[in-house]
């Protein structure tokens, strides 16, 4: 299954043509050839934009050592300064192979990415020096960003017709919030805007531009309600300031969960006063800077860096008014940055002091997400096991989530008792392949794995170790749930690995741990 469900595609509405009855013939009149008054205008070209074709090929999340059929992917690129060229993260994703066209002439030139962030969901790409390259950005020029964009401001989607020709689709902001933008669990500052846009092509990247700089890029598009959402340049503007320094760092994050206090009685049962700011934390996040500035499950947070913050969750922002308070730390903060928290605990003001981090993906438990490399797994005698992801539990869908998988998404969700124990990741049986030592296990599936030979499993790393170490002439794995106990004969076991290796499942190696 793909990793990508969520990609942007520009859907037409459809035009009704009325027939007309035909009216009185009129009067034929002498054709006389004439010269043009005036030349035809010429076509409007841009010099900032440059096409940008991807071939990618994910890896299959249930048999982790097989790829998806590759497919293509387009996009439109922004060129900035250092002929480095600015596009989605989706677009570059998973990505084999990368070029940029210019749109007039359909020169082409090869591409790498430089950075890319998933949560931010924006990549820099650049194509290796050459006298090819050099010709390439002959013609081209950087353009400039604009961060000053606000509610009720005009901005421009840009599209490239057939040959090159700029198409122009004006839109009014009309709204900004925070939202995800592919990645679970992250928010980012979004701009809402509404207008018609004309559908070209089917595209993961389209500019936005406010003037002759850019605004933003396209995240989604409705066309039945006519309503855009875009990935704005302080974003944008943030995420270059941090590749510029040769080490990207990413966006931080307090790492928490708030629950709004507007309802009455949950404000008395708190004791907040009626007109009293504030939000109650309802989980804090292990190894984040939240917890690492002191904060606690059950404080109520009233202000973040001096910005007070409502009964909703929001700041008053400068330039857009009420925001989410995820913003004062992923869009005006990065990695480093000072903070200071006021909460109200047992009824009186704390200050906590902390430094804000950024917790990279591979330090959860259950990683958020996960490109360009294929899942870890161990595959011993039959026996598929895996480290729980979101993009394994995503891969089913919301109406095949029952049972085992079920009772994994609910982990995914509380992971608190396995993190306590000292969990690094979740290791569990994802699957049997149907081989005469795993006869009788052929229904199980989704159970996690405690113990593998005696020895605490915390990784795949663990497990891999564990069973180089059979004392006797079994395999014991202990597992959470029912069966408890799986018993694999060691000899049986080599044997089948031995016949799995290059046979139906096109299985090329046994594990993968990188």
């Amino acid at each position: 299954m793909k990793l990508f469900t969520s990609f942007l595609l520009l859907a037409t509405s459809a035009t009704c043509l009325h027939a007309q009855a035909p009216g009185p013939a009129a009067p034929k009149k002498k054709r006389v050839l004439t010269a043009p008054a005036a030349a035809a205008q010429p076509t409007v070209q841009n010099s900032s934009l440059v096409k940008v074709n991807a071939t990618s090929q994910s890896y299959n999340l249930h048999l982790p050592w097989q790829k998806e059929s590759p497919s293509g992917r387009r996009g439109l690129g922004v060129v900035l300064a250092g002929n480095r060229v600015l596009v989605t993260a989706q677009m570059a994703a998973d990505a084999t192979y990368l070029e940029l066209e210019l749109p007039e002439s359909g020169q082409k030139t090869p591409a790498k990415v430089v950075a890319v962030d998933y949560e931010a969901n924006l990549a820099l790409l650049e194509s290796p020096p050459s006298d090819k390259q050099k010709a390439f950005f002959a013609g081209l020029k950087p353009m400039s960003i604009d961060a000053s964009a606000r509610i009720g401001d005009a901005v421009t989607i840009l599209q490239t017709g057939r040959v090159g020709e700029l198409i122009e689709s004006p839109l009014n902001i009309s709204k900004v919030m925070s939202r995800r933008y592919i990645v679970e669990g992250s928010g980012f500052l979004v701009y809402e805007a509404t207008g018609i846009i004309r559908s070209e092509a089917n595209s993961f990247t389209l500019p936005v531009v406010k003037g002759n700089k850019l605004a933003g890029l396209l995240l989604s598009y409705d066309s039945k309600n006519q309503v855009t959402t875009i990935l704005p340049a302080p974003i944008i503007e943030h995420f270059l300031k941090d590749v510029a320094d040769g080490s990207y760092e990413g966006f931080p994050g307090l790492g928490m969960e708030l629950q709004a206090t507007q309802d009455e009685q949950f404000r008395d049962f708190l004791g907040l006063k009626p007109n009293e700011p504030g939000v109650l934390i309802s989980a804090v996040v292990k190894g984040a800077s939240a917890e690492q500035a002191g904060m606690k499950k059950g404080d109520i947070l009233v202000s973040i860096n001096g910005f007070t913050i409502d009964s909703r969750g929001d700041y008053k922002d400068p330039q857009y008014g009420a925001l989410s308070a995820g913003h004062l730390v992923r869009g005006r903060a990065y990695v480093g940055d000072k903070v200071e928290i006021k909460v109200i605990r047992e009824g009186k003001e704390v200050t906590l002091n902390g430094t804000l981090a950024r917790k990279k993906p591979e330090a959860h438990l259950v990683l958020p997400y996960q490109f360009d490399r294929g899942p870890r797994y161990v595959l011993m005698g039959g026996l598929l096991f895996q480290e729980l992801s979101q993009p394994y539990l995503e891969a089913f869908g919301e109406e095949q989530r029952s049972g085992a998988i079920l009772r994994l998404a609910r982990i995914a969700t509380n992971p608190e008792k396995y993190e306590e124990a000292g969990r690094k990741k979740l290791v569990f049986l994802s699957l049997v392949l149907p081989t005469p030592g795993a006869q009788g296990y052929d229904k199980l599936g989704g159970q996690v794995v405690n113990k593998v030979n005696g020895k605490v499993i915390n990784d795949l790393n663990d497990l891999a170790e564990a069973f180089k170490s059979a004392k006797e002439t079994w395999h014991v794995i202990e597992l959470d749930d029912f069966p408890h106990i799986l018993h694999l004969d060691t000899f049986n076991a080599e044997r089948d690995n031995m016949r799995l290796l290059g046979g139906a499942y096109r299985i090329g190696s046994l594990k993968r741990l990188e």
